[in-house]
């Protein structure tokens, strides 16, 4: 069985992008999960130890979307072009259905999925995560944003995202390095954070879900169509995508359940992966 570590890189086109993506893991007759990543990051930047201790279950599919990582294109400017866009990879890849998770930014675009596709789509997790604009919903830290949107470097990423994702304890801290050392060293000729020009596009995207003029596009009014099961999960003190959004979506989505995890923030699947690959697995064997 192939492992995040050992899994081949695939192409596939659709609509003239090439996508790539990696499909490994248990190959048993459940359905893969879908992972959507965060704000700048790939295909390379998945947890080792969170996709393996879920992969020996079921199989994984890692998607690269437009203008990402390996895949060609541009990175489209609202999360139903997100969704849509790895809703085709799935059809095209002749899969019928599938389970969905999305981390952050990737959150937006799994419930913009379940939205679209429930056809598709079987079960839903969000992690650290939050729906469109509405009433109770609350933006994080700006000061945050702009670290992690103006990191250049490699250090200067993991400096910004190890201080925002993980709680500011010296402890937490050091699982914060920790676990940007397990995804380094996962595996070789890994692509890095997303250059300037994309990344102001994924701003420009994330933009466009928080507008009010443009509710009607985005989550929030339509949570209450996600009939899927979903399980929603999150740090005690996210400050990237506030916890309280986490709430909010578990009172309006109708067959939704609520964890959040200790002392930890934005990047609590990094720091607790093998609890949560628990939950995960048991969720989805439900």
């Amino acid at each position: 069985m192939s492992t995040y570590e050992t899994a081949e890189t695939k192409y596939i086109t659709v609509k003239d992008i090439t996508f790539a993506y990696r499909l490994f893991g248990n190959e048993n007759d459940t359905n893969p999960l879908v992972f959507n990543q965060h704000f700048r990051a790939n295909i390379d930047r998945w947890d080792p130890q969170l996709i393996n201790s879920i992969a020996v279950t079921r199989p994984v599919l890692l998607i690269d979307n437009s203008g990402v990582g390996r895949s060609t294109g541009e990175i489209p400017l609202t999360y139903t072009e997100w969704a849509a866009n790895i809703i085709s990879v799935v059809e095209a890849l002749k899969i019928p259905k599938v389970d969905v998770l999305g981390h952050s930014m990737g959150g937006f675009v799994a419930q913009m999925m379940a939205l679209n596709a429930p056809h598709l789509v079987r079960k839903v997790i969000l992690a650290g995560t939050g729906p469109s604009y509405g009433e109770g919903v609350e933006a994080g830290s700006s000061a945050v944003l702009s670290q992690l949107a103006g990191a250049e470097t490699e250090e200067e990423a993991k400096a910004a995202v190890v201080r925002s994702f993980f709680s500011l304890g010296e402890k937490t801290q050091q699982a914060g390095q920790e676990w940007w050392a397990r995804v380094k060293a996962a595996r070789k000729d890994q692509k890095g954070y997303l250059g300037p020009e994309a990344t102001q596009r994924q701003l420009a995207a994330a933009g466009n879900y928080f507008d009010p003029e443009k509710r009607a596009e985005g989550s929030y009014d339509r949570l209450g169509e996600i009939k899927q099961p979903v399980f929603i999960a999150n740090g005690s003190n996210d400050i990237v995508i506030p916890t309280v959004n986490s709430w909010v979506m578990f009172q309006k989505i109708p067959n939704a359940e609520l964890h959040l995890f200790p002392d930890s923030g934005h990047g609590f699947l990094d720091e607790y992966p093998v609890e949560f690959a628990k939950l995960i697995n048991a969720f989805l064997d439900k």
